[in-house]
């Protein structure tokens, strides 16, 4: 785990300095939500602490959110990029033809600017994450698992903008990824899921992906915009149908 021992001299609490290294950790994102912090014991000794000090740091952390009490024990950090638009709002929004348009207009240029941050800043891990999520979404398009393609696209999506290491761009993107999902299931339904169509969505993934894995920040950038302007084409084409009688 990449936790630094703490110096034996300083003007700091012990508590405070470890809290301080958690929540660094977090913001660089070295710490993902739903990793398990190591046993106190173990922790303790990787800091060069004492564990009532140590002990302190943890209670302060966990009523602060940054990390909870796991099931098994011990400690787990929590996703403090939690939803701030819930899905009942966002199914309102999404009905609005002027409010669709306005959200994906917001989602071209969060998209756009979090593939050119990942392509430059990804780590080995955080590639391997976005392969795990579009390798999930690329399965579920070849079998026609319909059920499940819309929280599969938002996870590929989310994987990337939390491999920016912009804690400011990942929270925007986590909070609004109801929004995000559900506008995923509308234009999912609109296209009817057509074969045809979802291969272009998927060879639009493919590009992004593809980009980034290469750490090609305007390859990526323009397979981003390219794919948020043909979603957009699908929401006018679907308004400009007259209405049934």
């Amino acid at each position: 785990m990449p936790f630094t021992p703490i110096p034996s001299f300083t003007r700091k609490r012990i508590s405070d300095v470890v809290s301080d290294q958690v929540k660094q950790l977090i913001s660089e994102g070295t710490l993902m939500p739903g990793d398990r912090l190591p046993a106190e014991r173990d922790l303790a000794a990787q800091l060069g602490v004492s564990r009532p000090s140590l002990r302190e740091a943890l209670i302060r952390l966990e009523a602060d959110g940054y990390i909870e009490t796991s099931g098994r024990g011990g400690f787990t950090v929590v996703d403090v990029t939690a939803p701030i638009i819930s899905k009942p709002l966002a199914e309102l929004l999404l009905q609005n033809p002027r409010t669709s348009a306005d959200i994906l207009e917001l989602r071209q240029g969060l998209e756009a600017i979090s593939t050119v941050y990942a392509a430059q800043r990804a780590t080995a891990a955080d590639l391997e994450r976005i392969g795990t999520a579009f390798e999930a979404l690329k399965a579920a398009s070849l079998s026609r698992d319909r059920t499940s393609l819309a929280e599969l696209d938002a996870a590929f999506h989310l994987a990337i903008a939390d491999s920016t290491h912009n804690v400011a761009l990942a929270h925007v993107m986590h909070g609004i990824h109801t929004l995000i999902r559900e506008g995923m299931r509308q234009y999912h339904r609109l296209i009817d899921y057509d074969d045809a169509m979802e291969k272009q969505l998927m060879a639009q993934h493919q590009a992004i992906y593809d980009a980034v894995i290469a750490r090609d920040a305007q390859k990526a950038r323009k397979a981003a915009e390219r794919h948020l302007a043909f979603v957009r084409e699908i929401y006018k084409e679907d308004a400009a149908k007259p209405s049934p009688a």
